[in-house]
């Protein structure tokens, strides 16, 4: 009697093994979406932004300017080739200017208790006043980039842009905002430190419209 050898096995089974095989030596899961994807981009955010608030506490517990909306750090920006998404943040005050040294002593400082290695340069000539004093890192922990500058002036600039986390930006922005027009009120242009957190906007519930400075003509 021939013995027959075992059943070659289908071809189904190879494809899986190797996407299986693929996956594991990528280390590639799918990106989040829908409540997935909001909820780590909550966390991602409130985390970020307690540690901003944190540092600008250490120098003004009141508002701070926020630029353009762009910069108010919520929106996702897409990142990995479109692939993942970011929060950009810049803060702006002037203060003393002649504590510009002690100020950059307090970022550098705050910054390696956060367990980041910060740089400290100068940009600029002595007797030039656009010198630049700053404190910067890159591409360690949980951010991009995040860099503290202090102008002769007394200036303080803060800037972040936050690691890359998997999930489509577009959706994000959708889930956040639902395309309503964020310059219509719906983020504020001044922030202190102190004031609440939020993440998200209720669509037609504008929280931050400002009076209109024009007068009014008399009748």
């Amino acid at each position: 009697m021939t013995r027959k050898g075992p059943s070659p096995p289908r071809l189904g089974a190879y494809i899986v093994l190797a996407l299986t095989g693929a996956l594991l030596m990528t280390g590639c899961t799918p990106a989040p979406t829908g409540d997935a994807l909001y909820a780590d981009a909550e966390q991602t955010y409130f985390s970020y932004r307690e540690v901003v608030n944190e540092l600008q506490l250490k120098y003004h517990d009141g508002p701070w300017e926020v630029g353009s909306i762009g910069s108010y750090g919520m929106q996702p920006n897409q990142c990995d080739n479109d692939a993942g998404y970011n929060f950009t943040l810049h803060r702006s005050i002037r203060l003393d200017a002649s504590q510009r040294e002690e100020y950059a002593d307090i970022a550098e400082r705050f910054l390696k208790e956060e367990g980041l290695s910060p740089s400290r340069q100068v940009i600029g000539a002595d007797d030039n006043d656009g010198q630049v004093l700053q404190v910067i890192i890159r591409d360690q922990g949980d951010y991009e980039l995040f860099l503290v500058r202090f102008l002769k002036n007394g200036s303080i600039g803060i800037s972040v842009d936050t690691a890359c986390r998997p999930g489509d930006a577009f959706e994000l922005s959708d889930i956040l905002f639902g395309g309503v027009y964020l310059s219509e009120g719906y983020l504020p242009d001044v922030e202190a430190p102190t004031d609440p957190l939020f993440f998200g906007i209720t669509p037609g519930e504008p929280q931050f419209v400002r009076d209109d400075p024009t007068p009014t003509p008399t009748p």
